[in-house]
């Protein structure tokens, strides 16, 4: 577990992871019928693409419904086919789940400028643009730390966030510092072998204002995605963990 462990922390130092009604900007191609997502038949038609903030035009797929959208942010040196075993999972289970690839990654384009949360929060807005309903942001790594920041200035916020093994700063931008203006609920997750990502999961938790907060450390060196995706040590609890505060802050409606 400790080599997984620290394969994830290179990746990463190497640039590795409401009930409101507001409107969104639509989606600027529609899913095609005959494409399928991440190779996987079984999506095919569930690609789509919309506007990020600032000129990219981002891509991911669309699979489930109902009036809960998991948005779903990869770790780095990953797109969001990497979540596609778990989101399938919870789409069976009653989600809708948006995961989306990072400006110039995977199947979204390129823009000059942008940040990592900035993504974020279009993929959160193009979720609510069916109508009321509510947006939960999970993020894994570099994804959670985005997550992060985007929870602590959208308008309206998140009704939940969930952080997999996200580092305290990450492309210039620090969550460390984004969480304290947090009023959304958070679940912070991070394996205890996972170099400094358990410390950092404890300072966030820590910073994080209010009683809607939690922190769930497990064994093991899982990082990221994997905490919820393969079969390790720590993954049990992981998962477990995530899906009792989903349970609790934004069941399947």
């Amino acid at each position: 577990m400790r080599l997984f462990s620290g394969v994830c922390c290179v990746l990463l130092l190497a640039g590795c992871a409401s009930t409101a009604k507001p409107s969104g900007p639509a989606p600027t191609t529609a899913p095609t019928t005959a494409e399928a997502v991440c190779g996987d038949p079984e999506l095919a038609g569930k690609a789509v693409r919309f506007p990020g903030k600032t000129g990219a035009e981002l891509g991911g797929y669309l699979i489930g419904t109902g009036g809960v959208t998991l948005v779903l942010a990869p770790q780095a040196s990953a797109t969001g086919c990497s979540w596609l075993s778990w989101a399938k999972a919870k789409a069976a289970a009653g989600y809708r789940v948006l995961a989306f690839d990072f400006n110039g990654e995977g199947t979204s384009r390129r823009a000059d400028t942008g940040k990592n949360s900035d993504d974020v929060a279009a993929a959160a807005a193009y979720a609510r643009t069916g109508g009321p309903g509510k947006v939960v942001l999970i993020g894994a790594s570099r994804g959670a730390t985005a997550s992060l920041i985007a929870a602590a200035t959208m308008t309206p916020p998140p009704d939940a966030v969930i952080s997999l093994s996200g580092p305290s700063s990450y492309g210039g931008e620090s969550a460390l510092d984004a969480v304290p203006k947090l009023t959304a609920p958070v679940l912070y997750v991070a394996a205890k072998f996972d170099t400094g990502f358990a410390d950092t999961a404890q300072a966030m938790h820590d910073a994080t204002p209010g009683q809607n907060r939690k922190l769930v450390l497990v064994e093991g060196g899982l990082h990221g995605t994997a905490l919820l995706t393969i079969t390790a040590e720590g993954a049990p609890e992981a998962t477990k963990a995530v899906d009792d505060y989903l349970r609790t802050t934004a069941p399947p409606a």
